[in-house]
């Protein structure tokens, strides 16, 4: 039970970066998968990179007993520095919000036969974010949990099938990065980064919950590597022409029919509304924040 426990923060990290880390696999092509073999020396490093962060994030937050990234920026930072802090991280956490919504929306419209498809899904995963919110993000590592295995499993049975993958619009695959180690390692740094800030939020709630900052943040890189050795070895399976589709998971999971359709849907689904509950939940810490800060 105990081991339980201190895996669940961790899974709640990765669920915050779940929507834009690999759910479409288009993220794995363009920050991985284009440099070829390069790309196995690009994921670990960007999973040090994200390890790194969330681990310091962790730690400050529990050092200067913050409930939040914008606590935290308030109590480690000047007025003007913290301002502008929050106004960055405001302004990613839109974004994020409003990209995973609209991605909840379309995967509905595709995949279910209802009129208005895309209000409903968007609308379920907008309440299903306020629900876990309405507890302060107590079950999003419930919602890690189910991504993290799902993800591994999924797309290590993408790997393994030996199927070949149908790629109907065709194109010259010509990689310029390919075997490229610097642009690897750099596309790596931008790639745990962009993940670690999205995950800032729930690494400063959820890191007092963990032994240890430093073991929280080699969970994290150790979930995020498995996803991401796994997601890049899939795509690399389906061949050159797979890298320039627009959702090359979806081709890949198509060679297993309607039940490959259904996976595929459900689980970019699950990491849109991982996202968007921790995106929401970063603004409303940061509308907490505002708030206290009006009524003092």
């Amino acid at each position: 039970m105990m081991n339980r426990q201190r895996w669940r923060p961790a899974f709640a990290i990765v669920a915050a970066a779940a929507g834009t880390g690999f759910a479409s696999g288009r993220e794995i092509v363009w920050f991985f998968s284009q440099t070829g073999r390069a790309a196995w020396a690009g994921i670990p490093f960007a999973c040090l990179i994200f390890a790194l962060l969330t681990g310091l994030t962790a730690r400050a937050a529990v050092r200067h007993d913050a409930l939040s990234f914008p606590d935290l920026c308030r109590r480690m930072l000047g007025r003007r520095t913290a301002r502008a802090a929050c106004a960055l991280y405001a302004l990613l956490l839109a974004v994020a919000f409003m990209v995973m919504l609209r991605r909840a929306g379309e995967t509905a419209a595709i995949a279910l036969p209802l009129e208005h498809a895309f209000l409903w899904g968007l609308t379920f995963a907008l309440l299903a974010a306020l629900l876990i919110n309405r507890n302060g993000l107590r079950a999003l590592p419930l919602l890690g949990l189910p991504v993290v295995a799902l993800g591994i499993l999924f797309y290590a049975a993408l790997t393994l099938d030996a199927g070949p993958v149908r790629v109907y619009v065709r194109g010259d695959a010509s990689l310029a990065l390919e075997g490229s180690v610097p642009a690897a390692l750099l596309l790596a740094l931008s790639y745990g980064a962009m993940n670690a800030c999205l995950a800032a939020g729930a690494a400063a709630r959820f890191g007092r919950l963990a032994d240890s900052p430093a073991a929280l943040g080699a969970r994290c890189g150790a979930l995020l590597c498995a996803l991401l050795q796994c997601a890049n070895a899939a795509i690399a399976r389906g061949g050159r022409a797979l890298l320039l589709q627009a959702l090359p998971t979806v081709l890949l999971a198509a060679r297993w029919g309607l039940t490959g359709f259904w996976i595929c849907a459900g689980f970019g689904y699950l990491c849109a509304v991982a996202t968007l509950t921790a995106a929401l939940g970063g603004l409303i810490d940061l509308m907490r924040a505002m708030a206290c800060r009006m009524g003092c």
